[in-house]
């Protein structure tokens, strides 16, 4: 058994000043003036908790563990501030059966399974408490004071209840050594932010979801294909596919979805930005699906966006309560592979990491493209060789004469996303030998390594448009005495 108490308080202060005579005289003593009022931050957190565990192991074949928590939180509301958890698993080393002795290829294999449930808190200290702040100005019944962030007493622990099976499978001295896990995740009162109306004066608040389930595989395969004295090869991949859905939204979320239509108002008054997306929250759908009104594609006879309602009928007017879920951004799969060869004192790892099935709104194409700005802002050629100008044109982006118009989600900029990273490279060499020891050096290494040496994906990365990927080039020197 373990009682675990923490307490946390960190305190920062800020001040701003100008007005200083030279670059060397520049402590506050020399300013002309102190802009604005100092700032004071502080954060305390508390966290207590019990725990108890217990395993039991029998002839090193048969396994079992299990945990019981009980913790407590300042972070959240104060009608929620303590939760209970648990776990427990099983396993069986089949490798350790007699009748499996005698099979010289197999090292291990180890059928393994879990069930329990975490609790989580990943939001700022305060995101529980409704906070104040003073204005700068003072009046004659002294500060004024406005509401900064808007809190959720009944904000609660965001809780996984966790399946895990899979097993470990190595045989022939590491030439397979694999592991295999079939999850499902069911995660109750999931903490989001909320994106409210500016009307409200917050911008988010933090409030607990419903549930969302996720299930999914995980594979790892790693294989040393040469190991000789002077020579080893080893490569190695692995691949995650997760697939997540809502089960069901409070009702807090359920009245967020009905504002989401009131965003897209048509309003010459509204000041909100039209044409990006905007998240939903609904059962049945993934927490990262990208909501928008299906298109049949531009008509060629007139250039206008052809929309599917949600009863089948075919209409040019965009219209927010025919928002569906048209995409998704989480991946079908992802992972990475790789490569570690040593060849007598050079030393080679290469990384890449991959992920397909995903999809993509590409707001370059509808901002920069087809709603650009020609009379104040460069623009790309495509503004006038992808846009329809006469009757016949079959085009993919809308009438070339309608470029003032606000082009609203539409399902002809959702876009397949897979991508391709070469993610890193690092060689290695040692110069270590007996006579750099008789020198007194003991170690004496040099690496050079890059991160990022290209990214390749399906959908086009506007150059100048989005912000570039930074590639990072090294070299360590390790000396040791």
């Amino acid at each position: 058994a373990v009682l675990d108490i923490q307490s946390t308080s960190s305190e920062s202060s800020s001040s701003s000043y100008r007005g200083f005579p030279s670059g060397t005289m520049h402590s506050p003593a020399y300013a002309r003036e102190m802009v604005g009022l100092p700032t004071f931050l502080d954060d305390k957190t508390r966290l207590i908790g019990g725990v108890f565990i217990a395993n039991y192991t029998y002839n090193n074949i048969y396994l079992a563990d299990v945990s019981a928590r009980l913790d407590g939180s300042s972070q959240f509301g104060a009608n929620q501030r303590t939760a209970p958890f648990w776990a427990a698993g099983l396993g069986i080393n089949v490798h350790n059966y007699k009748f499996m002795q005698s099979v010289e290829a197999l090292e291990e294999l180890k059928i393994r399974g879990s069930y329990g449930q975490t609790g989580k808190v990943n939001f700022p200290p305060y995101a529980a408490i409704t906070t104040y702040e003073n204005f700068d100005n003072w009046y004659s019944t002294g500060y004024g004071a406005f509401m900064k962030a808007l809190g959720n007493p009944d904000l609660t622990w965001e809780v996984t209840n966790t399946l895990d099976v899979g097993f470990n499978l190595r045989m022939w001295k590491g030439l397979i050594d694999l592991e295999f896990s079939y999850y499902t995740k069911k995660t109750k009162d999931l903490i989001t932010n909320i994106n409210l109306s500016s009307s409200s004066g917050f911008s988010s608040y933090s409030d607990n979801l419903g549930e969302i389930e996720n299930k999914g595989v995980d594979i790892f395969l790693r294989s040393t294909l040469i190991r000789t004295k002077d020579f080893n090869l080893t490569v190695y991949g692995n691949f995650n596919h997760n697939k997540n859905r809502i089960l069901k939204v409070s009702d807090s979320v359920m009245e967020y979805n009905k504002l989401v239509e009131e965003y897209y108002k048509d309003d010459p008054t509204n000041q909100n930005d039209l044409s990006v997306p905007q998240s939903k929250y609904l059962p049945g759908q993934s927490v990262n699906a990208i909501y928008a009104v299906r298109s049949l594609g531009i008509d060629p006879s007139n250039g206008r966006d052809m929309f599917l309602k949600r009863d089948g009928s075919i209409t040019y007017d965009w219209n927010a309560a025919d928002l569906v879920a048209v995409g998704n951004t989480d991946p079908k799969g992802q992972g990475s592979f790789g490569l570690n060869v040593f060849y007598k004192k050079f030393t080679l790892f290469a990384a890449f990491s991959y992920q397909f099935g995903a999809q993509r709104y590409n707001q370059t194409l509808v901002s920069k493209i087809e709603n650009a700005d020609i009379y104040n802002s460069n623009v790309d050629k495509r503004v006038m060789t992808d846009r329809w100008q006469k009757p016949g044109d079959i085009t993919p982006l809308k009438n070339i004469a309608d470029r003032n118009v606000t082009t609203n989600p539409t399902s002809r900029f959702v876009q397949d996303y897979n991508e391709l990273i070469f993610s890193s490279l690092s060689l290695e060499y040692d110069f270590s030998s007996p006579k750099l020891k008789k020198l007194g050096i003991s170690m004496l290494k040099f690496q050079l390594n890059s991160n990022t040496l290209f990214t390749a994906t399906s959908i086009l990365q506007e150059r100048g448009l989005s912000y570039p990927y930074s590639r990072t080039y090294g070299f360590t020197l390790n000396l040791g005495f």
